[in-house]
């Protein structure tokens, strides 16, 4: 039997809980003499490593699995790799790229969440006005917008905010935090979670599925606001080839094992994670439905309108 290249793979930390038993099943099937070689940790700081290793003529990822809108800054800046998976068929045209160049592996989502032990139903905002207002009035909590070194899907969420609420209460709300509503910042979504469990904050305002999730499953009274003007934000964890991964096979049939039925049967049983193929369903309680297949985030559209975002925080000197 062919001996396949030793496989890199750099993702995101929210694969951690399942990897184990992807990598091993994939190297079961595909029958290969090393186990591949995993590096997981936040966004920025994988893109960082792998411009380093570029730069520095490293060895670096063959694959990526990351939040989809730092899948597309790296296609952006042209260090994806084309590669047709002969599990595409299986998804959607939004769940892929045109050009092959990445795939969804997952669907997770944004949210703004409370501490069920603190704040009872009748407690809880009605619109996004009364997060202005007595008792959540200098009570929020959010991912730093502008100096976080972990990712930045926080500025994704409230950029998607105002599709929802129009750009004038947007606006209201946004300068609301610059003084007396000034959240309290934190630099990665588990601080922030642990923050609002410690009760530092009343609400926190850009938590993702997967950090949820982990503190859920393991008994916090951590619980999901479903409220009309803030609405959950889905959004993938995508996969894609490195150009330093372009030629090896290894990495091509690591796409198709995580694209295929098995593989995405595995990734539903991680917490936070949802199969990305039609028809698997997840293994635990989502607790919300996805959307239609054309309405998952970021877009191209969603891309610029978070820079623009980020952008208007820093020129308010939000944190």
């Amino acid at each position: 039997m062919k001996q396949l290249q030793r496989l890199v793979i750099y993702g995101s930390l929210g694969f951690r809980p399942g990897l184990s038993e992807l990598l091993w099943a994939f190297r079961k099937n595909n029958s290969l003499e090393e186990f591949p070689v995993y590096l997981d940790d936040h966004p920025f700081q994988l893109y960082e490593r792998i411009l380093a290793e570029r730069k520095n003529g490293m060895r670096s990822a063959d694959v990526v699995l990351m939040p989809h809108y730092m899948v597309l800054r790296l296609e952006k800046e042209g260090l994806l790799e084309p590669r047709e998976s002969k599990e595409s068929h299986a998804y959607p045209a939004r769940f892929q790229s045109r050009k092959s160049l990445w795939y969804a592996a997952a669907t997770t989502f944004m949210s703004m969440v409370f501490d069920s032990k603190r704040l009872s139903p009748t407690d809880l905002p009605e619109s996004l006005e009364d997060l202005m207002e007595s008792p959540f009035v200098g009570q929020l909590g959010l991912q730093s917008l502008t100096a976080s070194k972990s990712g930045n899907l926080g500025v994704h969420y409230l950029a998607f905010l105002k599709s929802k609420v129009g750009q004038k209460r947007w606006d209201a709300f946004i300068h609301s935090m610059v003084r007396r509503n000034r959240p309290k910042s934190y630099d990665c979504i588990d601080h922030l979670l642990q923050g609002l469990l410690s009760g530092d904050h009343l609400l926190s305002l850009t938590v993702y599925s997967l950090a949820y999730f982990r503190e859920k499953s393991n008994g916090s009274p951590v619980s999901l606001l479903k409220m009309g003007d803030a609405p959950q934000m889905f959004t993938f964890t995508s996969m894609g080839i490195m150009k330093t991964g372009a030629k090896s096979e290894s990495a091509g049939r690591f796409v198709d094992f995580i694209l295929g039925k098995q593989g995405q049967s595995m990734v539903g049983n991680i917490p936070g994670l949802s199969p990305a193929r039609p028809g698997v369903k997840p293994s635990y309680p989502t607790e919300v439905e996805p959307p239609g297949v054309d309405d998952f985030h970021p877009t191209e559209a969603d891309m610029k309108s978070a820079a623009e975002a980020a952008k208007k925080f820093a020129e308010l000197r939000l944190p």
